[in-house]
């Protein structure tokens, strides 16, 4: 009976310590692209998996500017997000 819930206990353990490493893992990969998906969600777009998709392409840092990202842009442009909401958005996409 002992052995038992031994096994019990470190199933358990395993269970736990696999979600908190992919909780921890995920905090800092959605973080990184709120600012774009905020945007779009304030300018009145349905945000699901094609827009979290395109708003995971970071933009691009040159000095202090933050520059919209083409691979997002084109992503959000193909899914018919308007031109300027795109390169807005798109450009809030970054830590």
């Amino acid at each position: 009976m002992k052995v038992m819930v031994g096994r019990l206990v470190t199933a358990a353990g395993v269970a736990v310590a696999a979600i908190a490493a992919q909780i921890a893992m995920a905090a800092p990969a959605s973080a990184m692209y709120t600012g774009c998906l905020n945007y779009l969600k304030g300018e009145g777009y349905v945000v699901g998996p094609k827009v979290y998709a395109a708003c995971s392409h970071e933009a691009i840092k040159v000095g202090y500017v933050w520059y919209p990202n083409s691979y997002c842009v084109s992503a959000l442009t193909g899914i018919r997000v308007g031109g300027s909401d795109a390169l807005v958005a798109c450009q809030r996409a970054h830590g």
